[in-house]
């Protein structure tokens, strides 16, 4: 195989019964590849050399054979397996269809694999020894994935929408019955133990082999984050509110070692941290790392915990917390060096926000420009990163401005590194990275309490942080545009016709342009997603999802626009997007259409993605560099577009 083997994706997963083996996810040539690493050497083997790259990958307990998913452009694959020490690859399991992928889990014990697949609207079960023939255990409506195999096979666990009537089901993997069930808030919310919130099922404790098995849990219960688990035969256990295994904003966890510790990551404010919890004593214990975000983690069979690390302007590099000095992390790997023609100046000192400058980060590419904007409005403070380019004091103000808008939207900007945000501070941009309502890591109220306001309430916001930057000199009237991808390309859209007067161009990739169709094209998943945003279909609220389409104030839209898409795409469909296109044909709005390869996900079209931002950043130049426009200072009333009519459409392949 060729390639230099890069930087790392993930974590290493490791081999539950060899801790000297592990597989990891790397970018080979630009595209993430399936690695075999062996610890006892040092030595990495590179697996893949999927043409659209590969993004989940697992090895085996004993360590003989590793697995990945072998994706088609639009997220339809299987599970193949090939020999740790080389060799071809084959099924992992036969008798499994094709399909999307609902999750895998290993018994360490008995080496039984379990596998979820989506096939049409349905997800199936299946369980089998690897490179042997599956049986499938059980299937059902809607979208749920493998959560967790017990020792001995004993008990599956799947898990479906955390806040849905089958959030958490327990089956028995020998006669397919679902033997317990732990509901979210729209299930059973009298099943007691504290259940009746949101649920997540995080994996089976791995270490009992005959005791009653045990699952590790989440439970969102009174506007807090619980760490419990689930054992079989008693239900829930937990401790009381208010201990230390309650948080106020969003975590995740796995088992960490013998007994009932875990590890537990929690996410604040954009930033993150690890604790060490002990569920029987209700107690737990940070692991120091650097300020930053722990992209990702795992736990080695020696406890030593490996993380994915990062911060505002430094790329990611491994991140290692040995057992045996836990007051210590150290990193394995050298930074890397983010490639750049041009060196920053020192950059304006002064902040417009609440909070001081940060200063230069290592390895940053952009100087001290690096602030954060707390924007206070009646419901809360809406948490902004911004970044602004180098230069040499107040007098380079205000500077064309691109909001980058995160997707999800059940996620969250954060202090990571971001190579968009840097392409553009380069470019001479200032860029800002907003967490509006719906976004995770500011606690349940901020995620979810918006009125089924979807798109409406996050507009707010970022009008809100729009004006804050413009009052402080940062933003400039007339050159200010929207820039995200997927959900943010949703909102993108859904700005240009919503707020017409505050955006001066909008750049949106894989965006969701016409709400009622995506939701009737998209995955069962994804459908689960809106059902919850909204608070049921477009049958059932159909006012909702009117009020929320970019195609609803389609005549509202001057423009201009940049869109970019894949004919792949299941998540954001094609379809909906060519009819916003013919709309826009249709009222003669300037905009420029590229299609792409690689469905959904950015990585698996590199060069097609990267030649559509190059061409996004020179449309967002040509628009934001000219002349602002007559306008007010907060509203940037338009009298004409000083664009001419422009319609152009380009299509590439990976």
């Amino acid at each position: 195989m060729s390639g230099d083997i890069g930087t790392a994706v993930h974590v290493p997963s490791f081999a539950a019964r060899d801790g000297g083996r592990a597989v990891e996810t790397r970018y080979v040539d630009g595209l993430p590849q399936i690695v075999a690493w062996d610890l006892t050497t040092g030595q990495r083997r590179q697996v893949t050399t999927a043409p659209l790259g590969v993004e989940t990958a697992a090895i085996e307990p004993d360590g003989h054979g590793l697995w990945w998913f072998d994706a088609a452009p639009g997220g339809q694959g299987r599970w193949l397996r090939a020999p740790f020490e080389g060799g071809h690859p084959r099924p992992a399991l036969d008798g499994v269809p094709a399909g999307r992928m609902h999750g895998l889990a290993f018994d360490p014990r008995s080496g039984l694999a379990a596998v979820g697949v989506g096939v049409a609207d349905r997800s199936r079960y299946y369980l089998g020894r690897p490179g042997e023939r599956a049986r499938l255990v059980a299937e059902e409506p809607g979208y749920a994935a493998v959560a967790g195999l017990a020792p001995g096979g004993r008990l599956l666990a799947t898990a479906g929408g955390p806040a849905g009537p089958a959030a958490v089901r327990l089956w028995s993997p020998a006669s397919g019955v679902l033997v317990d069930a732990v509901p979210g808030a729209a299930g059973d919310s009298a099943a007691g133990d504290g259940a009746g919130g949101a649920v997540w099922a995080l994996g089976f404790r791995p270490d009992l082999t005959t005791a009653r098995p045990e699952l590790l849990l989440i439970l969102e219960r009174a506007g807090r984050y619980t760490l419990a688990f689930w054992r079989q035969g008693e239900g829930i256990r937990t401790h009381g509110p208010g201990s230390a295994l309650d948080f106020d904003t969003e975590i995740t966890a796995c088992w960490y070692g013998p007994g009932r510790t875990a590890l537990v990551q929690q996410d604040r404010a954009g930033r993150s941290r690890l604790l060490r919890a002990d569920l029987d004593r209700g107690t737990t214990t940070v692991l120091p790392t650097p300020e930053g975000t722990i992209i990702d983690f795992s736990c080695a069979p020696d406890r030593t915990v490996h993380c994915l690390w990062s911060r505002d302007g430094e790329p990611p590099r491994p991140l290692i917390h040995h057992p045996e000095n836990p007051e210590r992390a150290e990193h394995p790997e050298p930074p890397e060096r983010p490639d750049r023609s041009d060196r920053p100046d020192p950059s304006d000192p002064s902040d417009p926000s609440t909070t001081a400058s940060r200063g230069t980060a290592p390895g940053g590419t952009t100087g001290s420009g690096r602030r954060e904007l707390w924007t206070r409005r009646p419901y809360g403070r809406i948490h902004s990163f911004v970044a602004t380019p180098p230069g040499r004091g107040a007098g380079h103000r205000p500077w064309p401005t691109v909001f980058l808008v995160h997707g999800g939207p059940h996620t969250h900007d954060r202090d990571a590194y971001d190579a968009r945000t840097e392409a553009l501070v380069r470019a001479g941009f200032a860029v800002v990275r907003t967490n509006y309502r719906g976004s995770t890591g500011y606690g349940p109220r901020w995620r979810d309490d918006f009125g089924h306001r979807v798109g409406l309430a996050q507009l707010e916001d970022l009008a809100a942080v729009r004006g804050h930057l413009i009052d402080a000199g940062v933003a400039e009237p007339g050159r200010t545009g929207m820039c995200g991808y997927s959900w943010g390309g949703y909102l993108t859209l859904l700005a240009m016709g919503v707020q017409p007067r505050l955006w001066d161009v909008g750049l949106a990739v894989a965006p969701v342009a016409d709400y009622t169709a995506a939701y009737r094209a998209t995955t069962p998943a994804l459908r689960e997603v809106d059902d919850r945003l909204f608070g049921g279909t477009p049958e059932q609220v159909p006012h909702r999802y009117h009020a929320a389409c970019p195609m609803t104030y389609v005549d509202r839209v001057r423009g201009p626009l940049f869109l970019a898409a894949s004919a792949d795409d299941e998540k954001c469909p094609p379809e909906q997007i060519e009819r916003y296109l013919a709309a826009l044909r249709r009222r003669d709005v300037p905009h420029r259409v590229r299609w792409l390869g690689g469905g959904h996900d950015v990585g698996r079209d590199p060069a097609g993605h990267a030649a559509a931002w190059a061409a996004m950043v020179r449309y967002a130049d040509d628009t934001l560099r000219a002349s602002p426009r007559t306008a007010d200072r907060r509203t940037n009333g338009r009298t004409g577009s000083h664009h001419p009519v422009h319609h152009t459409e380009e299509r590439s392949t990976p």
